[in-house]
Order: structure tokens, then C-alpha cells, then sequence
């Protein structure tokens, strides 16, 4: 007679390896935890990888579809975050604590208007029960060593929900670049030069904490809080050889060299409350969020500049302190509510307040700047204040699903450049999404989407303060800024085998883009400077599908074809500039026995940007991982090996001719080693936003201090 018998199995962990990226109708999704390409890296490498997305290093900026400025989420929560900061941040936060990062299209009403596109980042560890972490340690070399780690925390039980993440990171880097540029007087017919040659190493470390609790105060309420604070020290050290000739005759060879510093101590803390409240049906929920965010960028400008051609003359310098302060304060309420048994009904009102204070200090300065001191130690206020209000629909019938919302946005802003100078503006604008689809029996998708978005100028581009780089080349804002207007259409088609065909159009009405111009014919200096081009028009499509090479390697190909025209009148010049596009990618998934690899290549053709054009670039990336035991991994990951992505940019307007040729520490070995303890039963955390979900983009802009 058999007896029954109880066998106690040891725990078993069964993880699907997932694409490298996924592209839905409203979505693209990047599976970071399970592609070792991502390893020791950091969050805006891995978005440099996905589809629709670009990432310029360089000039510190990132967007969708071509368009700049993002709102980033981390779990459910808004960061503070300007452009330039949001670019800053994303270069700081390791991908060891990220499980999946996904890039929102078409974003629903909810969402602040103030952006080309939404990224909600979701770290590893938060939807299981219990006390559980993980320790991740990368160490790696470019032309610097370099290393970074994280530890993620998250405690759940029936009443306490809570997470706490710590990245430290130390991440000294370079930056070199040639300019040319004609120097052309058609009075005199006569022609000049201007040549540059720069290496900047940058001085990088960073600290970041995060923590987010929630309580269960009631069965169907909860009080929640985030705070979030990080310190980042930022010292650039440029050393430039510059020669120039200008457009006269017999005019002499003048040769510069400079040595400048750049010191920024960047600190910033955030504070989210919030409380929820469901009632009946747990569907049924009414939360508010009041948020309070603090910046404070502490920067030291020095130059010195020796003339050593056709004569050798004493050193000039400069010195200048930019103490600049911002604050912010949001509160908002949102109500969500089904509607018609298989609907959901959303709406909600938000108010947001923003002051900056940017107080240049001239410390010291040598003759040659007498002229150009009040400029660069002009004063800058800002406040603004944004009011919205929104209301979101989605309902789901047989095949099909709708999903509609409409936001009004008030915004009124005050800029105050020196004693007197002031421009404010006041305006309204309403932002529909809309976004339809259809699902055939056998999981085939049709969807169109159409959706209206902002982009405010960041604060300190709307800044007149000059910032001197070097003797050749100056920064300054335009308080004359409008805000950017984009309309988008899209259309999708998918197969349940995750083969996708997106096609959108776009047009942008004021579209904010960089121009470099010599402000005097008769100097080499040029201008970096912001305009509204009158209008952005960009027709593009994107298509991906994966291919099964064999059971063990898994291609996933993509190509992006993209024709972008830009138009404007400056100065009473017009310029208009056109040009197609075409971006590809492929990723290889390849699995052993006990390991398995990435393997990515890119390539992107000729490119236009406002009146600039782009050489077209290529790189391959290679990650490896290999569990070590059931909680531990290790992984190695080589991003553009055969360090080929060398950026070429160049543009004729005005009197300016110029071309630049940009390299910089994209070449890197990183190895990681992760390890995670704690309970493996899953349980879903809820998450809470931060209010304030655009302010934050724009505080930086391209200010380079």
C-alpha cells in the first residue's frame, strides 16, 4: 500500500529572455535587467538603443522622434529634473538597478504637456514581498578608469511599502573637437580662417539616494512620501589651440591658446507627500501630491588666454561665479473612476509655481574684458506659474479600445535680465490625445493616435547673460523665446509574432533650434544661440521584426527612415534646410548553456538639425552574462569597440561657415557584479508621481556651467 509523501522543493527561478527592446502602439519598451549590452552602464546608454530615440552626448540632450525634452518617471514618481539636469541624471543612474525602462509616444492627457515624450524608469526589486535587495559593482576603463554601484532596497508587508536606492558613481571622462570656419568680407572680396583644436577632460563623481514608503493607514487609504537628494561635483579642464585670420588684406595669423576650468557643485533635493483613497471599488480612487524641489548650481568660471602669434602678448583672464537657485512647489488632485462597466474615467487639476535667481559674480578680469564684463555678470530672475486641468477617457469593446483625453494649460512667466530689462508672457493652450485600436481574433493591431505637445524654453535659455567658453566662442539665451507647438499623427500596425510597421508625421510650429553665427564680420568670434525656426515638418516610419536565425540566436532588425525639414527667417535671411534619414539597428540575442550575449549594431545616415547637418555615424556594442549560483551574476559589456563614433557636424548661414569634428569616451570595457538576497515571493507595489512633471526639464538648458 503506498504511503503519501510530502517533498519540499528547493526554490526555482524562471525568467523569460526578452528582446532587447519592444515596440507597441503607444509604447516602446527596453528590457535592461535581462540583456547583458547594458551592463556597468548607465540609464542613457541604454536609451540611445531604442528605437525613435536620440541622444546627443554632446550638447547634452535627448528626445523623441527629434524633438528634445523629456518628463522622466522612476517608479511611478516624477524627477525634478531640467533638460540639461534630466541628461545629467540619466548619465548617473547605473542600469544595474533598472529592470525595464519605457518610452511613452503618445502620451495620455494625465501626463503634463511640456515634453516630446514620456520615459517611467522601473528599478529592480519592488514588486517583492518582504525584506530584498541587490548590490550591483561595476568597474571598467575608457581612456579613464572609471566605476559605479548601486543598492537597491525594497520592504513590503500588509501595512509598509518602501524602497531605497544609493548610486554612487565616479565617472571622469573626455571631450575633443576641431572647428574650421571661413571668414569671408564679399566687400573686400577677401577670405580668413578660423581654426580650433580642444581636449576637455572632465572631472566626474556623483551620489544619488532615493527612498519612497507608503502606510496603509486604513483598508482603503494610504499616506506616502519620496524624498530623493544627490550631490554632483562636475570640474571641466579645456585646453584650446586657436588660429585665426581674418577677412582683411594683409591682416596677420593670430594664434590664442587658452586654459579654462569649469567648476560646478550641483545639489538638489525633492520632497513628494501624498494620500490616496479608494472607495468601493478598488478602481475608485481619489490621491493628491503636494512636491517641493530645490536646485542649487554653485558654478566658478576661469580663463586664461595667451597670445603667442603674430606677437607675444601678457595673459588676459577672467574669472566668474554663477550662484543660480531654483525652486519649486506643485500640488495637484487626480480622481479615476470606471465609467460604463469596462471604461475608465480620469481627471484631475495641478498647479505649479517655479523662481530662479542667477546672480553672475565677475571675480577678476583682465583689460581685454572691460567691454564684455557687464555682459557676462548680468543678472537673471524667472518665475513662472503653470495652471491645468485635465480629463482622460479609455473604453474597451469587443476588438476595439479608445483611449481620449483633453488638458488646458495657463501658463504665465516674468524674466527679469538686469536692473530693468523684463519680458513676460501669458498664454493658454489645449492639448488633445487621442489614440484608437483594433484587435483581430488572431491578435493582429491597427492603431492611430493623434496628440498635441509644448515645449517651454528651458529657463536659462530664455537667459541674455553671455557665458565665455573661449576666445572664439560665446553662449548666450534669448529672452524672445516662444514656446514650441508640436502636432503628431501615427499610425501602427502589429502581428502577434512582434513584427511592427509605426509611421508618424509631425509638425512644429516655433521650433526652438540652435544657431552659431559671428555676431561681427569683422571679428572670428561666433554666438551659440537659440531661435524659433518657423516650423519642423518630419514624415517618418519605423519598422522592426524579429528573425529566429537559429533556436539558440535570436535577431531583432529595425530600420528608421525619417525625412526632416526646418524653416526659418533670421536676421531677414531665410534658411531652410532638408534632409532623409535613415537609421538601423540590430540586435543579436545568442544563449549558451549557461550564459548568453548581445551583440548591437547601429547605423544612421546623414542628419539635419535645425540649419546643421550630421555625418553619418556607426557603432557595435557587446555585453555577456553568466549566472554564478542562483542569486549572483556576472556580466561584461564593450560599448562601441572599434570606437568609430566620431561626430560630424557643419552649417552655412550668414557670415558663417563652420564645421566641427567631435570624439569623445563612447569606447568602454565595464564589468559588473550583482548579487541579490531576500525573499523571492512577488507582490506589486504601488507607486506614487511627483507633481511637478515638466518644471524641472527645462532648468538648465544649455547652459554650459
Amino acid at each position: 500500500m503506498l504511503e503519501p509523501a510530502a517533498i519540499k522543493l528547493n526554490e526555482v527561478s524562471v525568467r523569460e529572455k526578452r528582446p532587447i527592446f519592444e515596440v507597441l502602439s503607444d509604447r516602446l519598451i527596453l528590457n535592461i535587467e535581462s540583456n547583458p549590452v547594458f551592463a556597468g552602464g548607465y540609464a542613457l546608454d541604454a536609451l540611445s538603443l531604442a528605437p525613435r530615440v536620440t541622444v546627443d552626448p554632446i550638447t547634452k540632450s535627448a528626445g523623441i522622434d527629434g524633438k528634445t525634452g523629456l518628463i522622466v518617471y522612476q517608479n511611478g514618481r516624477q524627477l525634478y529634473k531640467s533638460a540639461d539636469e534630466v541628461i545629467t541624471y540619466l548619465q548617473n543612474l547605473p542600469s544595474s538597478s533598472i529592470s525595464r525602462i519605457e518610452i511613452l509616444t503618445n502620451p495620455p492627457a494625465q501626463y503634463d504637456a511640456g515634453s516630446s515624450g514620456v520615459i517611467l524608469i522601473f528599478t529592480k526589486g519592488l514588486d517583492l514581498n518582504g525584506l530584498n535587495g541587490e548590490l550591483s559593482v561595476t568597474a571598467g576603463v575608457g581612456r579613464y578608469f572609471k566605476s559605479n554601484a548601486s543598492l537597491s532596497l525594497s520592504l513590503q508587508t500588509k501595512k509598509i511599502q518602501g524602497s531605497f536606492l544609493y548610486a554612487p558613481s565616479y565617472r571622469p571622462t573626455y571631450f575633443s573637437w576641431r572647428s574650421e570656419q571661413q571668414l569671408t568680407d564679399v566687400r573686400q572680396r577677401e577670405q580668413g580662417f578660423s581654426r580650433s583644436q580642444e581636449f576637455n577632460r572632465i572631472d566626474y563623481a556623483s551620489h544619488l539616494v532615493r527612498t519612497s514608503w507608503n502606510w496603509n493607514i486604513a483598508k482603503s487609504a494610504s499616506i506616502g512620501t519620496v524624498i530623493q537628494a544627490s550631490q554632483t561635483a562636475e570640474t571641466d579642464n579645456p585646453t584650446s589651440s586657436i588660429q585665426y585670420q581674418l577677412a582683411s588684406k594683409n591682416a596677420p595669423v593670430t594664434q590664442v591658446d587658452a586654459v579654462t576650468q569649469l567648476k560646478s557643485n550641483i545639489s538638489n533635493f525633492a520632497l513628494n507627500l501624498n494620500a490616496r483613497k479608494e472607495f468601493g471599488n478598488p478602481q475608485t480612487n481619489l490621491s493628491a501630491d503636494i512636491d517641493f524641489a530645490q536646485y542649487n548650481n554653485n558654478s566658478l568660471s576661469s580663463a586664461n588666454f595667451t597670445q603667442n602669434l603674430p606677437d607675444t602678448r601678457a595673459a588676459e583672464y577672467v574669472r566668474v561665479r554663477y550662484p543660480n537657485l531654483v525652486k519649486i512647489k506643485t500640488a495637484k488632485i487626480d480622481f479615476s473612476t470606471p465609467f460604463l462597466i469596462k471604461g475608465q474615467f480620469q481627471t484631475g487639476v495641478k498647479y505649479s509655481s517655479i523662481t530662479m535667481s542667477n546672480l553672475p559674480i565677475t571675480e577678476q578680469y583682465s583689460p581685454a574684458f572691460s567691454q564684455l564684463e557687464p555682459l557676462l555678470s548680468k543678472s537673471y530672475r524667472y518665475q513662472e506659474q503653470t495652471s491645468s486641468a485635465y480629463s482622460n477617457f479609455n473604453y474597451a469593446w469587443a476588438h476595439w479600445s479608445l483611449q481620449a483625453g483633453l488638458r488646458l494649460e495657463h501658463t504665465y512667466y516674468r524674466g527679469q535680465s538686469g536692473p530693468s530689462t523684463v519680458i513676460s508672457r501669458d498664454y493658454t493652450n489645449l492639448f488633445p490625445s487621442l489614440n484608437l485600436q483594433y484587435t483581430t481574433a488572431k491578435k493582429y493591431q491597427y492603431s492611430a493616435s493623434f496628440n498635441r505637445r509644448i515645449i517651454r524654453p528651458a529657463y536659462d535659455l530664455l537667459n541674455p547673460a553671455y557665458i565665455f567658453y573661449d576666445p572664439l566662442t560665446l553662449y548666450s539665451g534669448n529672452p524672445l523665446l516662444l514656446p514650441q507647438l508640436t502636432t503628431t499623427v501615427q499610425a501602427t500596425y502589429s502581428t502577434p509574432k512582434r513584427m511592427n510597421l509605426t509611421v508618424v508625421y509631425s509638425y512644429s510650429k516655433n521650433r526652438i533650434a540652435e544657431i552659431i553665427y559671428r555676431v561681427d564680420s569683422s571679428s572670428a568670434t561666433t554666438l551659440n544661440y537659440k531661435i524659433n525656426f518657423d516650423w519642423e515638418k518630419r514624415i517618418a516610419a519605423t519598422y522592426s521584426v524579429p528573425i529566429e536565425i537559429t533556436p539558440r540566436w535570436q535577431l531583432l532588425a529595425s530600420v528608421t527612415g525619417a525625412n526632416s525639414e526646418f524653416y526659418s527667417t533670421f536676421k531677414d535671411v531665410p534658411i531652410s534646410t532638408r534632409q532623409s534619414t535613415a537609421i538601423f539597428r540590430l540586435s543579436n540575442a545568442i544563449k549558451g548553456k549557461i550564459w548568453s550575449a548581445n551583440v548591437n549594431i547601429t547605423y544612421r545616415t546623414r542628419a539635419v538639425v535645425g540649419y546643421m547637418l550630421y555625418d553619418p555615424i556607426w557603432f557595435l556594442d557587446l555585453g555577456v552574462q553568466r549566472p554564478l549560483g542562483p542569486r549572483a551574476t556576472i556580466k561584461l559589456a564593450a560599448s562601441d569597440i572599434f570606437h568609430s563614433l566620431l561626430i560630424t557636424n557643419y552649417g552655412n548661414y550668414l557670415n558663417t561657415n563652420i564645421i566641427f569634428h567631435h570624439k569623445y569616451e563612447s569606447q568602454r570595457v565595464l564589468l559588473t557584479y550583482a548579487y541579490r538576497f531576500g525573499n523571492a515571493k512577488a507582490k506589486t507595489l504601488k507607486e506614487r508621481s511627483f507633481g511637478s512633471d515638466t518644471e524641472q526639464e527645462r532648468l538648465g538648458g544649455d547652459n554650459k556651467n
